[in-house]
C-alpha cells in the first residue's frame, strides 16, 4: 500500500515539475530583466544597449537593469551570462567578437557557441580604412600599388591585436599577397591621434565612431570590409567593390544560456523585433549613425556559427590561436 503510494506520489510530483517551466514562461516576464552588457559603460555598445532595453521595457511592461561587466575583451561579462539561471531573467546584449573570436584564443574559457540560446541579430558594426585627408591614396589598389613597390612601408593602426580590424586587414593581407606594417594601440584613441599626424598610412577604424573627423575634412574613408556600403556614407565602395575578395563582419545582438524555454526564448525575439523598429530606437541609430539590422535568432546564430569558422582560419594563419 504505502509502495503503491509512494510511486502515486512520485509520478504526480514529476507531473507537477515538468509543468513549472510551462507555466513560469506563460507568465513571463513577471518581474524586472538584468542585461549584461560586456564592455564599459558610456561606449557605444553601452548607449546601444541601453536604448534597445528601454524600447524592450516599453513592450514587455517591465524594466531592464543594464548591469556592465566588462575586461578581458568582452569574455568575463559572457562568462557571466552562460552561468546565469536559464530563465529569461538574465539577457546578454553583446557584440560576436568574445563568442567567435576569443574562445580560439583563450581555451580557459567557460563558454563556447553552445553555451547560449540567440535570441536576435540587432546591429552591424561597419569598419572602414581611413587616410589623412592630404594622403595620395584615393582607393584600396593606390594602396596596395604602394605595399607591392616597397613591402612594409605601408603602415595601419587598429586598436589591438587580435582586433576586428586587425583581422580584416590580414586577410586583405593573404587575399593580395602584399605585407603591409600593422601598429597595434590601445584603443582607437592613440591611434587616431597618429593618423591625423600623418604617422600612419591608414587607419581601420569603425566608420560611426569618427564622424566628426570625416565631417570635417581631416579623414576620408577609402572601402569598408562589410559586404554592403555603409548607409550613412554611400559613396565609399566596400573591399569587395574595389577588388579585393575580404569581407570581415562585426554584428552582435541578444543572447540568453542555453537551457531558456523556447516559449520565453521567443516572447523575447518578438520584443527584439518590435524594439528595433520602434521609432524610438531608430531614431536614435540614425543620430549615432548606428547600422541596425534585426534578424531572428535562427539567422543571427548561423551567422555566428559561421563567423566562429572564418575567425578560426584567420587566428591560426596569424599565430594568434591556441592549440
Amino acid at each position: 500500500m504505502n509502495r503503491r503510494f509512494d510511486r502515486r506520489s512520485a509520478l504526480l510530483l514529476a507531473a507537477l515539475c515538468a509543468a513549472l517551466p510551462a507555466a513560469a514562461a506563460s507568465d513571463y516576464p513577471s518581474r524586472p530583466i538584468q542585461m549584461i552588457v560586456p564592455f564599459a559603460a558610456g561606449g557605444g555598445l553601452d548607449i546601444n544597449a541601453r536604448s534597445l532595453a528601454q524600447a524592450m521595457s516599453e513592450n514587455l511592461g517591465q524594466p531592464f537593469a543594464v548591469i556592465n561587466r566588462d575586461g578581458a575583451a568582452g569574455t568575463i561579462g559572457l562568462n557571466m551570462g552562460a552561468g546565469a539561471r536559464a530563465d529569461g531573467y538574465t539577457v546578454v546584449f553583446t557584440p560576436a567578437v568574445p563568442l567567435t573570436s576569443e574562445p580560439h584564443r583563450l581555451k580557459a574559457l567557460n563558454y563556447g557557441l553552445d553555451s547560449f540560446r540567440y535570441v536576435c541579430k540587432v546591429f552591424d558594426n561597419i569598419f572602414a580604412i581611413a587616410v589623412p585627408a592630404k594622403s595620395p591614396y584615393r582607393s584600396v589598389q593606390d594602396i596596395l600599388a604602394d605595399a607591392r613597390k616597397e613591402p612594409g612601408k605601408v603602415s595601419y593602426g587598429t586598436s589591438g591585436t587580435g582586433s576586428i580590424p586587425h583581422l580584416g586587414t590580414s586577410d586583405i593581407e593573404a587575399a593580395t599577397k602584399v605585407a603591409l606594417t600593422h601598429v597595434p594601440y590601445k584603443g582607437d584613441a592613440p591611434m587616431l591621434q597618429d593618423l591625423l599626424s600623418e604617422r600612419l598610412s591608414f587607419g581601420a577604424v569603425l566608420a560611426s565612431s569618427i564622424t566628426g573627423h570625416l565631417q570635417s575634412g581631416a579623414l576620408r574613408l577609402v572601402a569598408v570590409y562589410t559586404d554592403k556600403r555603409h548607409p550613412s556614407f554611400p559613396d565609399v565602395p566596400t573591399l569587395k567593390e574595389s577588388g579585393v575578395p575580404v569581407v570581415q563582419a562585426s554584428f552582435g545582438g541578444v543572447l540568453v544560456p542555453a537551457k531558456t524555454p523556447d516559449a520565453v526564448v521567443a516572447r523575447l525575439e518578438s520584443s527584439c523585433r518590435e524594439a528595433v523598429a520602434s521609432p524610438r530606437y531608430q531614431a536614435w541609430a540614425r543620430g549615432a549613425n548606428q547600422v541596425v539590422d534585426f534578424q531572428p535568432g535562427k539567422d543571427f546564430e548561423r551567422q555566428v556559427r559561421e563567423d566562429s569558422r572564418l575567425k578560426a582560419a584567420t587566428l591560426a594563419r596569424l599565430g594568434l590561436a591556441t592549440p
